[in-house]
């Protein structure tokens, strides 16, 4: 992977205790950036997290358990954030999200609710709290999903979920753009992550030989490569833009 330079940048990254959050989290503090991570409530996961970062580095970052969800517990995580660091944020990538599968007529209110509250409502609340006080220069990014892109019958609370993330990104590249700070979504295709069981991803995997143009699923750490793209310097001249990380998959 390309080296990217983010020392002295403060950087959020939700749910970034494994798969493609995890990828992203490490590769921003092995590149020099204070990282907090944040983790919705496998304890066990965030332990794995913390000792693999500490090899790294043992001051730059912090693993915090957080419902992104929730506005006030948000803004507490900001103010932890601002006290540990004492600089301002000036990297966020909106990783947090769920995904369950099933029939489209088992899928209830809650499950809805809760897939919304997760996958857009969070990206919501924490842009809106952390926009206008970045560093000059800031980037969001948000993870997306080729879902949001091309629907899914299996997920469509999911789909919804991420089309709206997309949508989001692109007001809120208009917005950003006033305070110096740019926004832009990676939208991942069939990538290996602990978000698929065992089954699913047997199945990924032969459908991915015969459907995707370059013949089998992403890491999480090619979409890592995407998002520190975004998140430097070398992506000053880009906002608003949707970056498909998928093997050809979805080429819209």
């Amino acid at each position: 992977m390309i080296q990217f330079d983010f020392r002295e940048k403060v950087a959020i990254v939700t749910g970034g205790t494994k798969g493609i959050g995890f990828a992203i989290a490490h590769a921003l503090v092995k590149a020099g950036a204070m990282v907090a991570i944040t983790y919705r409530s496998d304890d066990e996961a965030a332990a794995r997290a913390s000792s693999i970062l500490a090899k790294a580095s043992d001051t730059g970052f912090v693993v915090v358990r957080a419902d992104m969800g929730d506005r006030k517990a948000t803004q507490g995580l900001l103010g932890m954030i601002k006290d540990r660091w004492r600089t301002p944020i000036s990297r966020v990538v909106n990783n947090a999200g769920i995904l369950h599968q099933g029939d489209f007529f088992d899928l209830t209110d809650r499950r809805w609710e809760s897939t919304m509250r997760n996958n857009l409502m969070g990206p919501f609340i924490l842009c809106q709290e952390t926009l206008r006080d970045m560093a000059s220069k800031g980037s969001i990014v948000n993870i997306a999903s080729i879902g949001g892109q091309v629907g899914g019958d299996r997920a469509p609370d999911y789909a919804a979920s991420k089309a709206g993330l997309i949508s989001l990104t692109r007001s809120l590249a208009r917005i950003g753009s006033a305070y110096g700070v740019r926004v832009n979504a990676v939208s991942p295709g069939w990538i290996e992550t602990p978000i698929f069981s065992t089954a699913q991803l047997d199945r990924l995997r032969k459908a991915a030989a015969a459907e995707v143009p370059l013949g089998r699923m992403g890491t999480p750490e090619e979409v890592t490569g995407a998002v520190l793209f975004l998140l430097s310097d070398a992506a000053s001249y880009i906002t608003g833009h949707c970056l498909n990380v998928n093997g050809g998959l979805y080429m819209g």
